[in-house]
């Protein structure tokens, strides 16, 4: 009790400070207790390792890498070191060193613009100019995107939605925060890079008009057109009175500083109901009055879902996951051709015309600044996971364009270099499809060795969606695509992140199956393994029922609660690094943590697990550590 007394009385002051000070000015600092001296990777206790490493780090080199930079770079070589079977060889370790290093600054004077466009870069031998990203055409909107797109669900002040009365932030003050110094600063440096689509959404709490607000500033100070850039953003569906409600939301946001919006996205639909249908009506009158120009739809269904809204060719355009760690909620559904996933969605959309836009390959896609030690072993060391996850999304499967979700201007890194390999590609400086079939093939060749050739062909196939009453709700693919993930892969944090949204799902049996089915989230549809559930009807189809229960059931004692990193170890589930240097600004967390945004708004940033974001002391002496020993 004594406890939660202070608690309560701790939450008043904050709540008064609030009131009377705003938001706290060392919010978004990080930690601020000063840290004690940061235990120095392992490699630099290996003498030959270590003077080979530190060769690749040149004083010139050093000082135009990042903080954010470096620490990462380190983090790498030493996993490499640690785990990746070079600790032997001194020379593959500088080498690596080179690679990442120059991957880290190659691109910086297109940021800074210390060097004329025919500059060539010194590893690449190409003009700085054709190393900007590319683009493609977005399909029958005949736009020219650029093939990474910047997501603005991590560029925002807070999740807490913009429109919820008396607790949202002033904006007045949010537009003065050092989160919107991050924005502008990661606008500035995309649309230098040639990455020129902002994607926000009226859900993404208070990122829509923070980045509307940065595009305006840059405008009006010469660095950029309204013409020169595409911004996109998202509204949920609903009857007329709600749309039109979040409509004028995001309208009062954006008409009187971009004019219009270049792809309006009817956000996280499963289904063309009457909402949707309403939805796309208002939309279309909005497009004639020049309002928007283009109209598409975000999804995280299942693949015949996605299916049936791609063959309504009522969309210009459709954002929805694919990647090679899965399909997200289109894991192990139907995709009405006889497969699963969405991969065939993705084709049918292409054969269509439509702009096919990737979510979130780094995060829902495998989770990959924090990838395991397996799945970055396997891919290898010539590629990083995040770079193998672009370039699949490119090259097999043909977006046009992938959404990163920044947090930090150094999150381009691991990105640049992965358009960069497109361009040497073209250039015909390398082989890209045998680097990136390769590590393909690795993966590959450890699925089926885990999980034995049969299940791998087809141990996903004939499963029903968790929309057929027969399955309850449960979500059967997607539980034993995270199995597979994990038992080949052991990729423990992704897929826990993903089976605590399952679990998460409210399910009234008192309640009718249709009242249910209504009840659950579009956004995140379908429940975690019941063990009370007879799923034999469900499973009648599968070529080994009894495989599948035990799956689930396995998978279900995997992930339901968290793990020790020891425990990881043993089950062979160890992890690989680390890239989050420090802690996204409005915290890593997304809006169905509603008790953390709420602890964190109610106090102004003083109280919760969201008030050490932002760079704080240990990312700061982990940097300066390593600028003394380099």
């Amino acid at each position: 009790m004594g406890n939660v007394a202070s608690t309560i009385v701790s939450l008043i002051l904050s709540i008064g400070q609030y009131a009377v000070f705003g938001w706290s000015k060392d919010a978004y600092k990080g930690d601020l207790v000063p840290s004690a001296d940061i235990k120095l990777a392992t490699f630099f206790s290996d003498a030959p390792v270590y003077a080979a490493v530190k060769a690749a780090f040149t004083k010139q080199k050093v000082a135009q890498l990042s903080d954010e930079a470096l620490i990462k770079i380190c983090r790498q070589i030493d996993f490499w070191y640690r785990d990746g079977g070079l600790q032997n060889d001194p020379v593959a370790m500088k080498h690596l060193a080179e690679k990442l290093i120059d991957d880290s600054i190659w691109y910086l004077p297109l940021i800074t613009k210390q060097s004329s466009p025919s500059t060539n870069n010194a590893r690449s031998g190409l003009p700085l100019s054709s190393l900007k990203v590319p683009t493609r055409r977005f399909g029958k909107t005949d736009i020219q995107m650029p093939i990474v797109t910047c997501g603005g669900m991590r560029l925002q002040h807070t999740w807490l939605q913009d429109f919820v009365p008396l607790l949202r932030p002033n904006r007045k003050s949010v537009l003065n925060s050092p989160p919107q110094q991050n924005i502008k600063n990661c606008i500035r440096s995309c649309l230098a890079l040639g990455i020129n689509h902002f994607e926000t959404a009226r859900f993404y709490g208070t990122s829509e008009y923070q980045i509307v607000e940065a595009l305006y500033e840059l405008i009006q100070e010469g660095e950029v057109k309204r013409e020169d850039f595409i911004l996109q953003t998202k509204i949920p569906a609903g009857d007329e009175k709600t749309f039109m409600k979040f409509w004028k939301q995001s309208w009062s946001n954006i008409e009187k500083k971009l004019g219009y919006i270049d792809l309006l996205g009817i956000h996280a639909i499963a289904f063309m109901d009457e909402n949707t249908e309403i939805s796309l009506k208002i939309s279309e009158q909005l497009k004639q009055e020049g309002k928007i120009r283009h109209i598409g739809f975000s999804t995280h269904g299942t693949s015949s879902q996605i299916m049936n809204l791609i063959n309504s060719e009522r969309f210009e355009y459709v954002n929805l996951h694919e990647h090679f760690f899965g399909s997200y909620h289109g894991s192990g559904t139907p995709d009405t051709l006889g497969g699963e996933g969405n991969s065939a969605c993705v084709k049918r959309a292409l054969e269509l015309d439509m702009g096919v836009f990737q979510i979130s390959p780094i995060d829902k896609g495998g989770k990959l600044f924090r990838p395991s030690k397996d799945c970055t072993a396997l891919i290898g060391s010539d590629l990083t996971p995040i770079g193998f996850a672009l370039l699949y999304g490119w090259k097999k499967l043909g977006f046009h364009t992938a959404s990163i979700g920044l947090a930090r201007v150094s999150d381009l890194d691991e990105v640049m270099a992965a358009a960069k390999l497109i361009a040497l590609e073209k250039e015909g400086k390398i082989n890209l499809d045998e680097m990136l079939d390769g590590a393909i093939d690795r993966l590959n060749a450890r699925k089926e060795e885990t999980l034995g050739k049969e299940w791998a062909e087809k141990g996903l196939i004939n499963i029903p969606d968790c929309y057929d009453k027969d399955t309850d709700g449960i979500h059967i693919g997607h539980i034993l695509g995270l199995h597979d993930i994990l038992a080949s892969f052991g990729m423990h944090e992704y897929c826990r992140d993903r089976y605590i949204s399952l679990l998460g799902t409210k399910w009234d049996k008192k309640k009718t199956w249709e009242e249910r089915v209504k009840a659950m989230p579009g956004a995140n549809p379908g429940r975690s393994f019941d063990s009370d559930v007879d799923l034999s009807e469900a499973l009648k189809n599968h070529h080994n029922p009894s495989l599948v229960l035990q799956k689930l059931k396995e998978t279900h004692e995997w992930l339901k609660d968290g793990m020790s990193d020891d425990e990881l170890e043993k089950r062979g589930w160890k992890k690989g690094y680390n890239l989050t240097v420090w802690t996204e600004m409005p915290g890593e967390i997304d809006s169905r943590a509603l008790q953390m945004v709420l602890m964190q708004t109610v106090s102004g940033g003083r109280m919760g697990s969201l008030v050490e974001t932002g760079p704080g002391n240990s990312f700061k002496a982990e940097a300066a550590q390593l600028r003394l020993a380099l």
